[in-house]
């Protein structure tokens, strides 16, 4: 299956598409997913100012940060560098999907349509402006399945590639390396007449597509002294935090049911089409259409089978699970216009109508019931602590340091927009998996002993804080969060 060759023409529309979504997301003002888009931030920070290989120093893998991290190198640590960096990406994954479109199909309309869909639906534009991997991560992911699909071995190594990225990324790629990996070892095998050069391309493909989690575990068993370290911390995280106790059935299907709640629209547009494709004079169509989807969607299946054992086991991420499976969404996305543009225009005019009343119903129910009662969690809203932590950023001098109110994690976001994470001294520490202390904040003379030892001139607090409400008038307020200079205290 090769494909059309798409024109330069197709694919900047589809990013187009997905740069006007984007910006659309950000007027109505989404910013972030949750605490961790700014906690990224501020390892990138770290990373542009003491670059090493291990930038988090946690679980979290090295790529994105090394990404944003460079680009703060050349333009400087700031969040808006951060949130450019974010959109650039967002739309690189754009074309990265939309090239595996047209190879994953001969219609070259189905592969635009498809291209627009994956990149317009919410949680593909939502993850193309917050500053996380996960939309690029799933977007290499996409494009090395597609390369399953053809016989070109060029594109097959391509994929590797894309892969080793991905997996340097995101833990949830993993089971989808693997099988990159196998289904490129059999192909190998059974393909006849390649040439020494098509051999090792293969294998190169394969070693790409292994190298990145390989070389991840040999760093953790040298720097840690336990291969499956990251292993460890997630699971220890999530059983620190006191997540509900549901039961392993639960767990087991939590993965299926968030991505069909969270996108209903692609799920009910793919299942009316796959309904009203088998009819008669539809069915070798749809057959058709979905044939090159195969292998990519099997291996998405079994990434969903690993991904929801690994809920069972504590081994998944804490929040917003349906992230993990964007690349299920974005296939799902790409073969629902794919079998849009082949079919429609071959229905009659009454099984045309059946489908508008269908899709129309199905549009009603998923706005109406299933986005409205079925809400996932929140997304992060730090405006107050951005606002405080960029007026911080113009009010300290160099080498200036500031004392910070840790509430909650949305401290993350005073220095992500502080930009200076080595000047922020934070009160106290909030790991669930560390004995819990009291906020300084909470009585006066403990914050000023907490001043005198830390030696800083500023404060950044809530405003309700016990101790903050002694001081005189912070040079800054907006909404909860204030800062005040030594002068409010003195």
């Amino acid at each position: 299956m090769g494909g059309p060759q798409p024109q330069t023409f197709h694919l900047g529309v589809v990013v187009l598409v997905k740069a006007l979504a984007c910006a659309l997301a950000l007027v109505l003002g989404f910013r972030a997913v949750s605490d961790d888009d700014f906690a990224r931030v501020t390892i990138a920070q770290e990373f542009a100012r003491l670059p090493v290989f291990d930038a988090s120093g946690t679980s979290w893998l090295p790529l994105p940060f090394w990404l944003t991290g460079s680009a703060m190198l050349a333009f400087g640590r700031s969040l808006f560098v951060a949130r450019v960096v974010a959109f650039a990406l967002g739309l690189a994954s754009a074309a990265l999907v939309g090239f595996a479109a047209y190879r994953l199909t001969d219609h070259r309309k189905g592969a635009f349509v498809g291209a627009v869909l994956a990149a317009v639906f919410p949680w593909s534009v939502r993850l193309g402006v917050a500053t996380v991997p996960e939309l690029l991560t799933a977007a290499l992911g996409v494009f090395a399945l597609a390369s399953l699909a053809g016989f070109s071995v060029g594109l097959r190594l391509l994929g590797g590639a894309a892969l080793f990225c991905a997996t340097l990324s995101r833990y949830d790629v993993w089971p989808i390396a693997a099988a990159f990996a196998g289904f490129t070892l059999v192909d190998a095998l059974r393909w006849d007449n390649l040439s020494v050069r098509e051999k090792f391309f293969l294998g190169a493909a394969i070693f790409l597509a292994l190298a990145g989690p390989t070389i991840w575990i040999a760093w953790n068993h040298v720097a840690r002294g336990n291969a499956f370290d990251f292993l460890d911390r997630v699971a220890a995280y999530r059983r620190a935090l006191a997540a509900p106790d549901d039961a392993p059935m639960a767990r087991l299907f939590a993965y299926p049911l968030a991505m069909v709640r969270h996108e209903p629209e692609i799920f009910g547009a793919l299942a009316i089409l796959l309904v009203i494709g088998q009819t008669s004079y539809l069915r070798s169509h749809t057959l058709e259409a979905i044939r090159p989807y195969r292998r990519p969607l099997l291996v998405a299946l079994f990434q969903m089978a690993i991904l929801s054992t690994a809920m069972i086991k504590d081994g998944a991420p804490t929040h917003h699970p349906e992230r993990a499976l964007l690349v299920v969404l974005l296939l799902c996305a790409l073969l629902a216009g794919n079998l849009a543009a082949i079919l429609l225009p071959r229905m009659n005019r009454g099984m045309r109508v059946v489908a508008a009343a269908t899709g129309l119903a199905v549009l009603l129910v998923s706005l109406v019931i299933v986005r409205r009662w079925f809400r996932g969690e929140d997304f992060a809203v730090r405006q107050d602590e951005v606002a405080a932590g960029s007026f911080a950023k113009e009010a300290l001098g160099s080498g200036d340091r500031i004392l910070v109110d840790v509430v909650d994690y949305g401290y993350f976001a005073f220095v992500a927009a502080f930009g200076r994470p080595e000047d922020a001294v934070l009160d106290r520490d909030l790991d669930p998996r560390t004995p819990k202390r009291v906020s300084s904040f909470d009585k006066r003379d403990a914050l000023l002993r907490k001043i005198d030892e830390a030696r800083v001139r500023w404060v950044m607090a809530h405003v309700a804080s016990p101790a903050a409400k002694t001081f005189g008038p912070p040079e800054f307020v907006h909404g909860n969060f204030g800062v005040w200079h030594e002068r409010s205290w003195r």
